[in-house]
C-alpha cells in the first residue's frame, strides 16, 4: 500500500504593519497579537501529524509563526530551518501601501497589472521571477525523500504559487491567492499525484 503524505502550508498571522489590508512583501513586519492568537489557533488542526521537516520564510513574520507552531506542537526545535526562496514577493515602491494608496500613487499601475501589460509592482520583483524561485522550491521539498509530513510556514504568494507548482494546472484553484491571514492549506501525495485536500481552514470556518 502506497503511503500518502502531506504538505501542510500555514500562511501567517496578521502583523503589526496591517497585513490585512497593506501590501508587505520585503517588508519585515512582526506579527501583531491578534496574529500571534490566529497562529495559535492552528495548532488542534496539526496535532497528532509528525513532521519530519519545518520550514519557513526568512522573513521575521512567518519565522515567529513557525515558531509559535513549534512550540504549540512541542515539535523538536531542529526541524525549522530556512529556505530563503520562499520569502514573499517585493512590492517595490509599493510597500506597506493599502490598494488605495498605490491607486492614487501610481494611477496606472493597477489597470495595467491585471491586463498582465506588466507583472511586478513600481520598482519590484518581477511575477515571472518570484514564481519561478517558489515553483523550484516546492518542487525541490516535493521530491526529497520523506520521513514524515512537511510544514511549510510563508506568505500569500508563496501558499499560492507552492500549491500551483504541485498540481496540474487544471486542477489549481483560482482562488489560491485569497488564502486568509493565519490560515492552513493542505496538499497530499498519492502514488505519486498531488491533490488539494483543505484550501485556507482557519479555527473559526
Amino acid at each position: 500500500m502506497t503511503r500518502e503524505r502531506r504538505i501542510w502550508l500555514v500562511r501567517h498571522g496578521e502583523t503589526e504593519g496591517q497585513s490585512s489590508i497593506r501590501y508587505h512583501g520585503s517588508n519585515d513586519v512582526a506579527l501583531s497579537d491578534l496574529g500571534r492568537e490566529q497562529i495559535c489557533g492552528l495548532v488542534p488542526f496539526l496535532e497528532g501529524v509528525s513532521f519530519c521537516d519545518v520550514v519557513h520564510s526568512p522573513q521575521l513574520r512567518a519565522k515567529e509563526s513557525a515558531t509559535l507552531l513549534r512550540d504549540g506542537l512541542s515539535l523538536d526545535p531542529d526541524l525549522l530551518r530556512v529556505d530563503e526562496r520562499m520569502r514573499e514577493i517585493c512590492f517595490g515602491d509599493a510597500e506597506g501601501m493599502t490598494r488605495e494608496e498605490i491607486d492614487a500613487a501610481f494611477p496606472d499601475f493597477w489597470a495595467a497589472y491585471e491586463a498582465g501589460r506588466t507583472d511586478a509592482f513600481p520598482g519590484g520583483e518581477p511575477r515571472a521571477s518570484f514564481t519561478a524561485r517558489v515553483a523550484a522550491a516546492a518542487r525541490e521539498l516535493a521530491a526529497a525523500p520523506w520521513s514524515g509530513d512537511v510544514l511549510l510556514v510563508a506568505h500569500r504568494g508563496v501558499v499560492k504559487y507552492t500549491i500551483r507548482a504541485l498540481l496540474e494546472p487544471a486542477r489549481a484553484p483560482q482562488d489560491a491567492f485569497e488564502v486568509e491571514l493565519g490560515s492552513l492549506s493542505v496538499l497530499r501525495q498519492t502514488s505519486g499525484a498531488w491533490a488539494l485536500e483543505a484550501l485556507g481552514m482557519r479555527p473559526e470556518a
